[in-house]
């Protein structure tokens, strides 16, 4: 068995005990499977980790050095001076002085050797080398006695000559415990400097294939010659298993092993880089110097706002921990973080961004859409008649949608954690407790599916449409979304037509003031709490994603907007596309009328700023400008005065402003196009929540769980995009309530509106009025099918499956086509 040694580091190595086994059929079986998956395969998963042990032996037991021309002495302070001594041979480094011990000058030193007792127990001549001015200077030492002591790394004590107290031998620490000479080995022993550089040669055939780099050890009695190709495969390297079977000739006079390697040792080891891997693994640094550089420019930055807190846990947890904060953070815009937080929320020094004084009026008038006149001509089957208003929007919006000109958007960025027990990590996959479990998701599908059929059916088109559905989500809803409309097949749409978007987040911030700072809240050590942007990031999500480009791609004009949460919607509503087109209109507002004074909901308006009357002066001199904006009036910023303000008509009176906004809008492509340019960035509004974090105590980090808002995340509300656009574009549509308004967003409590229980009970009423039809033949008049579509879209759901309300030959033409 042969044996190999760095310097005085004892390395065994014999035959591999259950890698090979010399028979005359040798190297079949589990032989190579072993030498491919175990010790010799440099990109296994068992041997990464032992190389990364191993090249940290190769660093602390270098090679022997050369001979050295040394300036040796000592004084009693153990100085170096002038007093040269030549030709004293090679070194070899057997420990590492660590530290002093006790009073009397004791060292402690690391052992790098296999002979500890007679390096460091045996008195004699050793020396120690230091770096004196950045170079190596050696000095000659006796060593009078040495013992073990416990560990789990092996150490020693030793007592030097002339170093006799704690003062003195302190200026050894840091160097290098040396001897000058190597035990004799035996014939089958060999120091691996001895082997470094030996040519490999192939003992059938005479061929050198390479030469030895180094020796590495397994962790058990098996070295690795790692060997560098130098015949066709030029520049590999390969592990070869020092053993007898493999390496049967060892030759140091001439300087060369003989190999006999079984077949396909030397093509499974080849740790060689092909030009893609060496580019690859050059443009990994590149990436990683960059990664660097842009976490230097964020340290910066953070200072610059006062945010340096946030790094905190980059001092504690798993590399992979700090490395998931290293990338959240560098995906976060603080400047725009910084700068939204500066305008919206009161500052040491400031209150905020200096906002005009506007003026607030009720907007114009606007009609009301009337679903029954469409349901009354489908009765009489009089589908070309021109009919009222609404019919007439109802067949232009199923042109459009035959002719592929609109898309709709569902904002389903939040979290239904308002919900209580009913609440789903996604909003749109809330139980509502109807028949067959149905979800807003599954209800907003279908009746995608619904108009598609009728869109078909009355415009008399082959080609039956499909309606893009851009989903929004948002971080915390991505994923989760994703997989429910995967898991449900996607309730029967084409699955190419449904989009994912996600909204970008934003840090959350503290209330209260710190040095000045709203401080952003970490959700953990190594995680940043944040919210999504709110409905009005909508805008630059579509521009940034290129969505607005792929709309256009397909010939779209109009996109339907819509929050996730209202039960009743109708999606991709043909009588509110064909009324916005008929108006030229840029944005599409549905309302409907409020319920009372004290309802929570924001109310369409036209404000009209203060305009300064040049040479007035003072405050109050100026004018209101005639350059009126569309917006709407927040339910928590609404004055008294308007909130009760109230107007004479026909029928009594009622509230001044009481157009309702619903959160379902429509907007022109070209419009979307131009809110996704910087000059038209929405602004941010404060949104006052509970927010859970985590809080650096001392060492510690200590969990905090609020029984009050405490924290503010930075909001955009998609109704301050009307005030980038002309009133003359601005196209408002009452509906009926009842029929079209049924939002979830509170838990189910006595006395409180908005929840499930209240969804549902307004979802049931309306499908007791307008029930689906269920056709029993397939001779039904191709427009009371039409008909009952229409009433199964009025209805807010159908019952049973599609096919039941369309009819066997109606559906079975729609698969065909």
């Amino acid at each position: 068995m042969a044996m190999a040694y760095r310097s005085t580091c004892v390395r065994v190595h014999g035959l591999l005990s259950q890698g090979f086994v010399s028979t005359d059929a040798r190297f079949k079986g589990n032989g190579l499977g072993v030498l491919k998956s175990a010790a010799f395969s440099p990109s296994s998963a068992l041997f990464r980790p032992l190389l990364c042990r191993l090249q940290l032996e190769k660093f602390v037991f270098p090679r022997t050095f050369p001979p050295l021309n040394l300036r040796k002495t000592t004084c009693s302070a153990g100085a170096i001076l002038e007093s040269e001594v030549k030709d004293i041979g090679s070194f070899v480094e057997v420990g590492y002085i660590a530290d002093t011990h006790g009073v009397h000058g004791e060292l402690h030193v690391y052992s790098l050797t296999d002979f500890p007792q007679e390096r460091f127990e045996k008195p004699g001549k050793r020396w120690v080398r230091s770096k004196i001015m950045g170079k190596p200077v050696y000095e000659e030492v006796e060593l009078l006695k040495g013992r073990e002591v416990g560990g789990k790394r092996p150490s020693w004590l030793i007592t030097l000559q002339g170093f006799n107290s704690v003062e003195k031998a302190s200026d050894l620490v840091g160097s290098t415990l040396l001897v000058s000479e190597r035990p004799t080995l035996n014939d089958d022993e060999y120091y691996i400097p001895d082997l470094v550089g030996m040519s490999v040669i192939l003992k059938e055939t005479g061929e050198e294939i390479g030469i030895i780099l180094d020796v590495y050890n397994t962790g058990g009695d098996t070295d690795l010659l790692q060997v560098k190709r130098t015949d066709g495969a030029s520049g590999q390297k390969v592990w070869i298993p020092f053993v007898a079977e493999i390496v049967p000739v060892v030759d140091k006079e001439r300087r060369r092993v003989e190999i006999d390697p079984p077949a396909g040792l030397l093509e499974l080891n080849s740790s060689s880089e092909t030009k893609d891997e060496k580019a690859r693994r050059r443009k990994d640094v590149k990436e990683k110097r960059k990664l660097r550089e842009r976490f230097s420019g964020l340290k910066k930055k953070l200072m610059a706002i006062g945010q340096m807190h946030i790094l905190e846990g980059l001092s504690s947890g798993t590399e992979s921990q700090q490395q998931e904060l290293v990338s959240q953070l560098l995906s976060i815009d603080f400047g725009s973080f910084h700068q939204a937080v500066q305008d919206v929320l009161p500052q040491s020094e400031s209150s905020g961004r200096e906002r005009n004084k506007i003026l607030s009026k009720p907007p114009p008038y606007f009609p009301c859409a009337n679903w029954r006149e469409i349901d009354a001509c489908l009765e009489q089957e009089e589908i070309t008649r021109s009919g009222g208003n609404t019919f007439r929007w109802w067949k232009e919006g199923l042109q459009l949608i035959a002719d592929g000109r609109v898309a709709v958007v569902v904002l389903a960025g939040g979290q239904s954690t308002r919900l209580g027990e009913k609440g789903s990590s996604v909003k749109g996959a809330i139980d509502l407790g109807l028949a067959g479990g149905k979800s807003l998701f599954q209800l907003q599908a279908e009746r995608l599916l619904i108009i598609q059929e009728l869109s078909r059916m009355v415009m008399h088109v082959t080609t039956k449409p499909r309606i893009p559905w851009i989903v929004m989500t948002s971080d915390a809803t991505d994923m989760s979304t994703r997989a429910y409309f995967e898991d449900n097949k996607f309730w029967g749409l084409d699955k190419s037509q449904v989009w994912f978007l996600k909204q970008a987040s934003l840090p959350c911030s503290s209330m209260e003031l710190t040095e000045g700072q709203h401080r952003i809240l970490l959700e953990t050590p190594w995680k940043v709490a944040q919210g999504p942007n709110g409905n009005g990031g909508l805008f630059n999500a579509l521009s940034a994603q290129g969505t607005n480009d792929r709309l256009a791609d397909l010939g779209v004009d109009y996109v339907q907007v819509y929050a996730v949460d209202n039960t009743l919607v109708r999606v991709a509503d043909p009588v509110f596309f064909g009324y916005t087109k008929e108006r030229g209109a840029d944005i599409g507002v549905k309302v409907v009328t409020r319920t009372s004074a004290e309802e929570a909901v924001g109310v369409v308006c036209m404000n009209y700023e203060m305009a300064e009357i040049q040479g007035a002066k003072g405050p109050g001199s100026g004018e209101y400008s005639d350059n009126a904006r569309y917006g709407v009036l927040e339910y928590s910023n609404i004055t008294e005065s308007l909130k009760h303000a109230t107007e004479e008509t026909e029928q009594g009176r009622r509230l001044e402003f009481r157009a309702a906004h619903i959160c379902v809008n429509i907007f022109s492509l070209s419009f979307l196009r131009k809110l996704g340019e910087p000059e038209f960035e929405l602004e941010y509004h404060p949104a006052v929540k509970h927010i859970k974090h985590v809080t650096r105590q001392g060492d510690e980090w200590v969990a905090v769980i609020p029984d009050r808002p405490n924290g503010i995340k930075l909001e955009r509300f998609i109704f301050d995009a009307f005030k980038y656009s002309d009133p003359s574009k601005v196209a408002l549509l009452e509906v009926v309530r009842e029929e079209e308004f049924a939002p979830v967003k509170n838990a189910p409590a006595p006395g409180v509106l908005d929840t499930v229980d209240t969804a549902r009970r307004l979802m049931n009423s309306l499908s007791k009025r307008f029930p689906p039809l269920r056709p029993s033949t397939a001779d039904i008049p191709p427009t009371q099918v039409v008909r009952s579509l229409n009433l199964a879209y009025m209805g807010g759901h159908i019952e049973g499956n599609l096919r039941d309300i369309i009819g066997p030959g109606a559906q079975q033409e729609s698969e065909e086509t």
